[in-house]
């Protein structure tokens, strides 16, 4: 592929543009474009899915699509053209979650180790325990219980016999199993009164499950020196999402100091990827101190909120509030029991899960913040918690509408025919993770069963009701498969085309995707929900020319090579940020 500099071509190559221009028809050619892409397939991905052959950009914005001969009318002396040489051309990618800050830093004072089976956590440990001194804390981050050939979470005891005079703290996410000696170093015993503390029936002993309440573990703060900066991280992270074909992103749950980094880069002219920027929000407090944590989340000079400030590169998206646990913990909100045994060590008779915020907290804190202006998400995993926050979006919508907002719901993971009925009517959309299914959708099913594993992440029924984005929720490790939230767009599109998860079980194959509803939901999709597809999403006159040219052709190939799709270039503003080495 000939990716030149502006018309520094072989006098071949000149003759031929000129040859097409001068076939392209009357009327005086335009201004010349900075940018010309032809001998293209163009999958524009607007309303009717139109292919063309070439692209024209000009000031970072797309300005023409249509055949070779027409585009070539916008070659002038300084355009750079492109020979695609028949590869496709698609709208910049767009993940609908991640945490760039955290997963960006995630292994720069030491690596996380990949586990398959629980044999693999234990020898960590041990490795770890004759590295350091007797009484420091080994820490195992995200090893979650349903990517494990076991299926389970370990015990007090196996994590005991693996460091015996070490504190340990195995973690899941907002769960933890903790040792005896992590257990004793933090004072937590059968008269810790915690909630998350879970103890035995029998002899009131906690067993070492800690369901949220990871804030009563005494570890001391790491020391250890990081082998780089968090900006430089971020910077090599976003880098690398271009080279899968992000060139949006939207940090989902982003604090004060992260969103001043993302604005810094973007004033030092460093970023690569559009952000954008769910705040951080906690909902708890009176209805008068939820304004003043509204009023205050503007700041830094308005570019803090509400909704829609920013500028193209660094943009405001919602408050983002928490309303239960998670799916692969066991502590996701369910309107069924959760099974009793040793995936999740359920001993209880009716665990339905965890719910964060009450109902009648919910309504406050999303009536003061419709009042604002404020788009809201929620973490909302487990069926019975997406009952409770559309019950608030229900009540909130009565007094101020919230029918043009599109609020969402971040993971989604188990609608219901009635709530999709609700979010049609209340204009909700979700945003869901591909991944989740590819990766625990095996383990869920067989803890589960049939029925309830029925509407699972049921991506064609959630887009016969609503609008739904693909995302990933990067966050630990920054490999785009090895990651433990794997972020590959292309993965992730090829598991809604299949609904095969990573252990070779299909689970529901009637709720898989067609090729454009894929691509849709890794595109203008995750646009709308972020009210950009004005601006992004499509390749469309007028919109950014964010852009990625693809070794095949996604619409035809056979289904198993989408997730092997390599990007060969990527443009982010009509801007060559990344091309994949011959």
């Amino acid at each position: 592929m000939y990716l030149g500099s502006p018309m520094k071509k072989t006098p071949i190559n000149l003759l031929v543009l000129l040859a097409a221009a001068s076939c392209a028809g009357p009327g005086p050619a335009p201004e010349p474009a900075d940018l010309v892409i032809h001998h293209a397939k163009v999958i524009t991905v607007d309303a009717q899915f139109s292919i063309a052959e070439a692209i024209a950009v000009k000031g970072g914005r797309i300005v023409a699509l249509g055949n070779d001969g027409e585009i070539f009318r916008w070659v002038g002396p300084s355009t750079r053209v492109i020979d695609a040489e028949g590869f496709p051309v698609l709208p910049g990618l767009y993940d609908s979650h991640v945490h760039i800050v955290g997963a960006a830093t995630s292994e720069l004072t030491e690596p996380i180790p990949e586990l398959a089976t629980l044999d693999d956590a234990f020898a960590f440990i041990r490795k770890r325990a004759a590295e350091i001194p007797a009484g420091q804390w080994i820490v195992l981050r995200y090893a979650f219980a349903t990517r494990l050939k076991e299926a389970r979470f370990p015990t007090k005891a196996e994590l005991d016999a693996a460091a015996p005079n070490h504190p340990v703290r195995y973690n899941m996410g907002p769960a933890d199993l903790v040792n005896s000696k992590g257990l004793q170093a933090s004072g937590i015993t059968k008269d810790t009164a915690h909630a998350g503390v879970v103890k035995d029936p029998a002899s009131g002993e906690p067993t070492g499950l800690l369901r949220g309440a990871d804030k009563l573990l005494k570890i001391p703060a790491s020391t250890a020196k990081p082998r780089m900066s968090t900006r430089d991280a971020v910077r090599g992270l976003l880098t690398l999402y271009n080279s899968r074909g992000l060139t949006s992103v939207a940090d989902r749950d982003a604090e004060p100091d992260e969103l001043a980094l993302f604005l810094d880069l973007e004033k030092a002219g460093e970023l690569t990827c559009r952000i954008n920027v769910a705040r951080s929000f906690d909902p708890s407090g009176s209805r008068e101190e939820i304004v003043k944590k509204l009023e205050a989340l503007t700041a830094p000079d308005g570019r803090g909120g509400p909704t829609g400030a920013g500028t193209e590169w660094v943009r405001i998206g919602p408050i983002k509030l928490y309303t239960d646990g998670g799916m692969l913990l066991g502590t996701a909100y369910m309107r069924e029991p959760w099974p009793k045994g040793p995936t999740y060590q359920v001993t209880e008779d009716n665990w339905r899960g965890k719910l964060n915020i009450t109902p009648e907290q919910f309504k406050v804190v999303l009536t003061e913040a419709a009042r604002r202006g404020w788009q809201t998400t929620a973490h909302t995993a487990g069926e019975a918690g997406m009952d409770v926050l559309l019950d608030a979006y229900e009540a909130v919508n009565a007094t101020v509408s919230i029918r043009d907002k599109r609020w969402c719901i971040t993971h989604a993971n188990f609608p219901s025919q009635r709530n999709l009925e609700r979010c049609r009517r209340l204009g909700v959309c979700a945003d869901v993770q591909p991944a989740w299914l590819y990766k625990d959708g095996t383990t869920l099913s067989k803890l589960l069963g049939e029925e309830r594993i029925r509407w699972f992440q049921p991506y064609k029924s959630w887009m016969e009701y609503t609008t739904i984005g693909g995302g990933s929720d990067h966050m630990i490790k920054v490999d785009p498969l090895r990651a433990t939230n794997p972020w590959d767009p292309w993965l992730g599109m090829w598991t809604t085309l299949t609904r095969k998860t990573e252990r070779g079980d299909v689970l529901v194959p009637e709720e898989r995707l067609t090729r454009e509803q894929a691509l849709k939901l890794y595109t203008i999709h995750n646009a709308y929900l972020h009210h950009e597809e004005k601006e992004k999403g499509s390749l469309e006159v007028g919109k950014l020319a964010d852009l990625i040219i693809v070794d095949r052709d996604v619409l035809n190939c056979p289904v198993d090579e989408i997730r092997r799709v390599n990007v060969l270039v990527t443009i982010v503003g009509g801007k060559i940020i990344y091309s994949r080495e011959p």
